[in-house]
């Protein structure tokens, strides 16, 4: 864990009101100096390490029909983080012309649940990514 990056996130989400509110950040402010296992998609099977989620993520963010993927943090669960914790999310916001189901084929190797949506956007998430026209949100999820 990089600590002087876990506290800059940390302050930055706190900062965007994430001590009362669900704040969405970008795929790097994510994982940069993120190891912490359980920080997202805690009940994954241990064969699918954050490395293998890491790279769906920034997979899926990748291709043509995506216009972004950022994570939906939930709201912050400490004052003061431990040095083995990082901001937790239980989902990820992706932005794209993709239907829902071919959402969840692309995530299935990150062993994600069935996704919502469409939907014309995510207004509950402070920092909710831009839907352009012909575009809508798609919600990927953990249990």
């Amino acid at each position: 864990m990089d600590l002087t990056k876990q506290s800059a996130f940390v302050d930055h989400v706190r900062a965007r009101g994430g001590a009362t509110a669900q704040v969405a950040v970008t795929l790097e402010q994510f994982f940069e100096g993120n190891d912490c296992e359980w920080s997202i998609a805690p009940n994954r099977p241990d064969d699918v390490p954050l490395d293998t989620v890491r790279r769906v993520l920034f997979d899926l963010r990748e291709r043509p029909e995506v216009h972004d993927v950022r994570v939906e943090l939930d709201v912050l669960e400490f004052q003061d983080f431990p040095d083995d914790e990082w901001p937790y999310a239980s989902g990820v916001a992706v932005i794209t012309t993709l239907q829902p189901e071919e959402v969840d084929a692309m995530t299935v190797d990150a062993d994600t649940e069935a996704s919502g949506g469409p939907a014309a956007g995510a207004d509950w998430l402070v920092d909710a990514p831009p839907v352009p026209e012909g575009h809508h949100y798609v919600g990927v999820w953990w249990d």
